[in-house]
Protein backbone atom coordinates (compact mmCIF):
# COMPACT_ATOMS: atom_id res chain seq x y z
CA UNK A 1 0.00 0.00 0.00
CA UNK A 2 1.40 3.18 -0.75
CA UNK A 3 2.65 5.65 2.24
CA UNK A 4 -0.02 8.11 2.21
CA UNK A 5 -3.09 5.09 1.70
CA UNK A 6 -1.90 2.95 4.77
CA UNK A 7 -1.28 6.35 7.52
CA UNK A 8 -4.83 7.53 6.14
CA UNK A 9 -5.86 3.72 6.51
CA UNK A 10 -4.69 3.79 10.16
CA UNK A 11 -5.94 6.91 11.06
CA UNK A 12 -9.42 6.85 10.04
CA UNK A 13 -9.65 2.91 11.49
CA UNK A 14 -8.07 4.22 14.47
CA UNK A 15 -10.30 7.04 14.70
CA UNK A 16 -13.30 4.66 14.45
CA UNK A 17 -11.69 2.81 16.93
CA UNK A 18 -11.06 5.33 19.38
CA UNK A 19 -15.08 6.68 19.28
CA UNK A 20 -16.29 2.88 20.35
CA UNK A 21 -16.45 3.14 24.15
CA UNK A 22 -15.06 -1.01 24.42
CA UNK A 23 -11.83 -0.11 22.39
CA UNK A 24 -9.51 -2.17 24.16
CA UNK A 25 -6.71 0.14 25.44
CA UNK A 26 -4.66 -2.11 23.21
CA UNK A 27 -5.82 -0.10 20.25
CA UNK A 28 -6.18 3.00 21.90
CA UNK A 29 -2.78 3.46 22.72
CA UNK A 30 -1.85 2.50 19.05
CA UNK A 31 -3.48 5.78 17.68
CA UNK A 32 -2.45 7.62 20.59
CA UNK A 33 1.40 6.76 19.54
CA UNK A 34 0.57 7.55 15.76
CA UNK A 35 -1.03 10.77 16.52
CA UNK A 36 2.16 11.93 18.77
CA UNK A 37 4.33 10.80 16.17
CA UNK A 38 2.66 12.92 13.00
CA UNK A 39 2.25 15.68 15.71
CA UNK A 40 5.69 15.56 16.70
CA UNK A 41 7.04 15.37 13.39
CA UNK A 42 4.62 17.31 10.89
CA UNK A 43 3.13 19.61 13.53
CA UNK A 44 0.21 21.05 11.45
CA UNK A 45 -1.26 17.96 10.55
CA UNK A 46 -4.93 17.75 11.73
CA UNK A 47 -6.64 14.87 12.79
CA UNK A 48 -10.08 16.37 14.37
CA UNK A 49 -11.80 16.47 11.96
CA UNK A 50 -11.54 12.67 10.67
CA UNK A 51 -11.53 12.28 14.72
CA UNK A 52 -15.06 14.08 15.04
CA UNK A 53 -16.70 11.70 12.03
CA UNK A 54 -14.49 8.99 11.03
CA UNK A 55 -17.57 7.98 8.21
CA UNK A 56 -16.66 11.14 6.39
CA UNK A 57 -15.39 10.93 2.95
CA UNK A 58 -15.27 14.81 2.95
CA UNK A 59 -12.82 15.10 6.09
CA UNK A 60 -11.11 12.15 4.82
CA UNK A 61 -10.25 13.84 1.79
CA UNK A 62 -9.37 16.45 3.22
CA UNK A 63 -7.10 14.84 5.74
CA UNK A 64 -5.29 13.10 2.71
CA UNK A 65 -4.79 16.82 0.91
CA UNK A 66 -3.05 18.11 3.70
CA UNK A 67 -0.82 15.03 4.09
CA UNK A 68 0.27 15.65 0.55
CA UNK A 69 0.25 19.69 0.81
CA UNK A 70 2.23 19.00 3.39
CA UNK A 71 4.43 16.79 1.32
CA UNK A 72 4.50 14.49 4.90
CA UNK A 73 6.47 11.44 3.39
CA UNK A 74 6.22 9.48 6.06
CA UNK A 75 9.43 7.54 7.21
CA UNK A 76 10.48 4.14 8.68
CA UNK A 77 9.14 4.57 11.97
CA UNK A 78 5.84 6.71 10.77
CA UNK A 79 4.70 3.25 8.69
CA UNK A 80 5.65 1.16 11.70
CA UNK A 81 3.78 2.51 13.79
CA UNK A 82 0.59 2.89 11.26
CA UNK A 83 1.22 -0.92 10.40
CA UNK A 84 0.80 -1.17 14.26
CA UNK A 85 -2.46 0.49 14.35
CA UNK A 86 -4.00 -1.27 11.85
CA UNK A 87 -2.79 -5.20 13.30
CA UNK A 88 -4.37 -3.96 16.29
CA UNK A 89 -7.41 -2.15 14.81
CA UNK A 90 -7.76 -5.60 12.89
CA UNK A 91 -7.88 -8.06 15.71
CA UNK A 92 -9.45 -5.51 18.43
CA UNK A 93 -11.91 -3.72 16.44
CA UNK A 94 -12.15 -4.74 12.70
CA UNK A 95 -16.46 -3.50 13.28
CA UNK A 96 -14.96 -0.09 13.60
CA UNK A 97 -12.67 -0.22 10.29
CA UNK A 98 -15.90 -1.42 8.30
CA UNK A 99 -18.48 0.83 9.90
CA UNK A 100 -15.61 3.83 8.89
CA UNK A 101 -16.42 2.76 5.51
CA UNK A 102 -12.48 1.24 4.88
CA UNK A 103 -12.04 -0.31 1.10
CA UNK A 104 -9.13 -1.75 -0.85
CA UNK A 105 -9.34 0.93 -3.27
CA UNK A 106 -6.26 2.43 -5.61
CA UNK A 107 -3.69 0.03 -4.14
CA UNK A 108 -0.04 0.07 -5.27
CA UNK A 109 2.75 -1.44 -3.72
CA UNK A 110 6.33 -1.93 -5.43
CA UNK A 111 6.60 -5.45 -4.42
CA UNK A 112 3.94 -7.75 -3.09
CA UNK A 113 0.39 -6.96 -1.93
CA UNK A 114 -1.42 -9.74 0.21
CA UNK A 115 -5.04 -9.42 0.91
CA UNK A 116 -6.50 -12.00 3.85
CA UNK A 117 -9.49 -12.52 5.31
CA UNK A 118 -11.52 -9.40 4.73
CA UNK A 119 -15.14 -9.55 5.30
CA UNK A 120 -17.47 -6.73 3.97
CA UNK A 121 -20.40 -5.60 6.58
CA UNK A 122 -23.82 -4.80 4.64
CA UNK A 123 -22.44 -4.74 0.67
CA UNK A 124 -20.21 -6.23 -1.73
CA UNK A 125 -16.46 -6.12 -1.85
CA UNK A 126 -15.10 -3.99 -4.47
CA UNK A 127 -11.19 -3.99 -5.40
CA UNK A 128 -10.15 -1.58 -8.13
CA UNK A 129 -7.17 0.23 -9.76
CA UNK A 130 -4.90 -2.51 -7.19
CA UNK A 131 -1.04 -2.69 -8.83
CA UNK A 132 1.94 -4.32 -7.70
CA UNK A 133 5.85 -4.50 -8.60
CA UNK A 134 5.60 -8.26 -7.86
CA UNK A 135 2.67 -11.03 -6.79
CA UNK A 136 -0.82 -10.10 -5.74
CA UNK A 137 -2.36 -12.97 -3.18
CA UNK A 138 -6.04 -12.63 -2.01
CA UNK A 139 -8.06 -15.09 -0.32
CA UNK A 140 -10.64 -15.14 2.24
CA UNK A 141 -13.02 -12.19 0.92
CA UNK A 142 -16.33 -12.43 2.25
CA UNK A 143 -19.61 -10.18 1.98
CA UNK A 144 -21.91 -10.21 5.46
CA UNK A 145 -25.17 -9.19 2.76
CA UNK A 146 -26.83 -11.92 1.70
CA UNK A 147 -27.68 -10.06 -1.62
CA UNK A 148 -24.45 -8.94 -2.52
CA UNK A 149 -22.75 -11.36 -5.01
Amino acid sequence: MEPISLLLTAIVSGAAAALEPTTKQAVKDAYEALKTLIKRKWGNIGLESVEGDPKSAARREVLKEDLEKAQAAPDEEMMRQAQVLVRAVKEHAPQAARAAGITLDELEAAGSISVRDLVAAGAAISVTKLKAGENISIEGLRSENPTAR
